[in-house]
């Protein structure tokens, strides 16, 4: 009877969930694993930070839009990599975060670096198992692959003692199925009254918006949502890993659905009708009171909870996204006796004027003066930014101008920081984005903050061939804090940084690396930057000041 280790058993479920890599740092605890996955040909992607290596996970999910997982030694490797797990949560990602850990019999005993892992990570997962059975290990990673792409997605955990991933198992013990066999592969529908109920309503607004979010990233194709736009007129905003899911560039994309970041989203107030898919009432909408007290609003969202949740609605829609937008397109085809979507035509005039107007207003900040504006950077670089390049944002004031002017053009390829805002991960995510294409040209935009957090990491890049290229602005401060300071108390405590040659750091490692103080200088150095064939960083002087989202969040919170 062929006998297998419970090591090589964990690594085959993987396989089977369609994981050709892991995102780890090798630990103690981990090293039955970490062989069996050389046996089973699946790759390691080692970092320098177990943080770094589950950020890269939470940006591989993000641009496939496939689970993906992060493997840690327990105790120390497990503590570090939870440090970017909150994040993940929060982003609604669906990463698996693999732990090893002690003996299973000498649990409780303060036997090796034990910790609680399941307790610690159960509140920003959703689930946490401690594996106890050899013959149980292809049911745990049903359950965690089941659990975190069901519903809106997310993170999930498993710690798998060393035991028994050195115990064998034979054949005979094992009753295993196929991922079909074990979850739902099918696309749930909306109820057909309820799509019809808000097809209707649809029909019959004058102002109506489409704003897509989170979990539409992994149910809705592309040409769906293009279908959508196109057969009803309605115009459509994308926000959190939705951005791209309908080209900024199309004639009813809008872009960013944060009137912080994109004025024409602050029209959302005179909306009549509001189709959310996917996208919650949060406080980025106030909990929906950013939307008029007589708009219909029609919530469509994978899980039951998020309906009706802070807001009242007209119409709820539960099911698979990318069903839900299918039914929609032919009930809005099939009316009849409904106004045209010419009908609206005012209305997305309004919006395309108010979008035209903030472009000119962000490119007039383009002055050339010394030290430069962020604009200076981003509008004398976007040529070399095409559709297939990932744009990747990691900071403060700097980058959330470049938030507001780049375009998201593909799914998977605009990646900021989550609702977490959790810095530093800028250099894992443009790893990432490497690693998964590496033809596509991967530009991270980050402040000198932000870099210090995992600029080690660097030198992942060139261990692993990962050739992205970082522009950073470096005004030497906390940007954004330092604002918020300023702007509240008239003094900034403990923001500001010293000024780095952080150009320097990236050739010490092994890069390719500029410095520029002048705006003229900009878009020659990233070009060799982009040119050089290796991992690279534009080390940019600019000056400080509140940035579009600072200003709106000093006004919200003065109450002007």
């Amino acid at each position: 009877m062929a006998k297998i280790t419970g090591a090589h058993l964990f690594v085959r479920c993987l396989k089977q969930e369609g994981i050709k890599r892991v995102f780890t740092i090798v630990g103690d605890t981990i090293l039955p694993l970490v062989d069996a996955a050389a046996d089973e040909g699946i790759e390691f992607i080692d970092t320098r930070h177990e943080g770094a290596a589950m950020h890269m996970a939470d940006a591989y999910a993000r641009i496939t839009g496939q689970p993906s997982v992060g493997m840690f030694t327990g105790g120390p490797g497990f503590a570090n990599a939870i440090s970017g797990l909150p994040a993940i949560y929060t982003s609604e990602s669906p990463v698996i975060f693999v732990a090893g850990c002690a003996e299973l019999p000498e649990k409780g005993m303060a036997t090796f670096q034990e910790i609680d892992q399941t307790a610690m990570a159960a509140p920003v997962t959703k689930g946490s198992w401690l594996i106890h059975d050899r013959l149980r290990i292809p049911e745990f990673v049903a359950t965690a692959f089941r659990t975190a792409m069901s519903g809106r997605p997310g993170p999930v955990h498993l710690t798998l003692p060393i035991d028994l991933q050195e115990q064998e198992v034979t054949e005979e013990e094992l009753n295993t199925y196929l991922p079909r066999e074990y979850r739902n592969t099918g696309r749930s529908q909306g109820d057909p009254e309820l799509i019809q109920e808000a097809a209707s309503i649809l029909r019959g607004a004058q102002r109506p918006v489409i704003i897509v979010g989170n979990p539409g990233r992994y149910s809705i194709e592309p040409q769906q949502l293009e279908a959508l736009a196109e057969g009803s007129g309605i115009p459509i905003f994308t926000v959190e890993q939705a951005r791209g899911l309908l080209d900024d560039e199309h004639p009813l994309c809008f872009g960013y659905a944060d009137g912080a970041l994109n004025p024409a989203a602050r029209r959302f107030r005179e909306a009549d009708a509001v189709l959310l898919l996917g996208k919650r009432q949060d406080h980025r909408y106030r909990y929906g009171q950013i939307f008029g007290a007589d708009a219909r609003i029609i919530q469509a969202d994978p899980s039951p909870a998020e309906i009706g949740r802070n807001r009242g609605i007209s119409v709820g829609l539960l099911g698979d996204l990318g069903a839900i937008v299918d039914q929609l397109t032919s009930a809005i085809g099939q009316g009849a006796g409904q106004r045209s979507k010419e009908d609206i035509g005012p209305w997305v005039q309004q919006l395309r004027q108010d979008r035209e107007a903030w472009l000119i207003q962000l490119r007039e900040k383009a002055t050339g003066e010394h030290p430069m504006h962020p604009l200076d950077v981003f509008t004398r670089i976007e040529h070399l930014i095409d559709r297939d390049t990932f744009i990747v944002m990691d900071g403060g004031d700097y980058v959330q101008w470049g938030r507001s002017y780049l375009k998201a053009r593909m799914p998977g390829r605009f990646i900021r920081l989550g609702p977490l805002s959790h810095l530093g991960a800028g250099i894992p995510y443009g790893m990432a984005a490497k690693l998964a294409y590496p033809e596509s040209k991967v530009m991270v935009f980050m402040g000198d903050g932000s870099f210090g957090f995992y600029a080690m990491e660097y030198d992942t890049c060139i261990r692993h061939n990962l050739p992205i290229t970082t522009v950073m602005g470096n005004d030497a401060t906390w940007g954004i804090d330092k604002t918020f300071q300023l702007a509240y108390y008239g003094r900034a405590v403990g923001t500001d940084l010293r000024f780095i040659r952080y150009d320097k750091v990236v050739e010490a490692i092994g890069g390719y690396a500029e410095y520029v103080e002048n705006t003229e200088d900009v878009s020659p150095a990233v070009e060799r930057a982009l040119d050089s064939g290796k991992p690279s960083l534009v080390n940019v002087l600019v000056r400080s000041g509140a940035s579009p989202l600072a200003e709106a969040m000093i006004t919200r919170r003065r109450g002007t």
